[in-house]
């Protein structure tokens, strides 16, 4: 089974740092939102095995790398969190106008 390692790294940072993001939703539709976001603006790393991202996990013990991660995280969650597109928030928004968060 192929995995890729960023998607388990990105949620765990998410659900490590999502009381600190100031968000104005914490739905699962808006986590996921979240997540997809940044997912995107990031290189994929896939495993061939589960257990293996741990390994790729290692990489990001580098601080600097690991800035680089959490900064993309709270640039996408402050867009999720301004353009809701979940049905709890009512703030007009237009989803097709997404920025350029590179």
């Amino acid at each position: 089974m192929v995995t890729n390692a960023m998607e388990r790294i990105i949620n765990d940072l998410l659900d490590e740092y999502k009381n600190r993001l100031s968000l104005t939703c914490t739905c699962n539709e808006c986590l996921d939102d979240i997540l997809a976001l940044t997912l995107n603006g990031i290189k994929p790393r896939y495993v061939t095995n589960p257990d293996k991202v741990m390994y790729v996990k290692a990489e990001y013990f580098d601080k600097q790398q690991m800035t680089s991660l959490l900064v993309r995280l709270a640039e996408c969650a402050k867009f999720v969190s301004d353009h809701p597109t979940c049905k709890t928030q009512t703030k007009e928004h237009d989803p097709y106008s997404l920025p350029n968060l590179s």
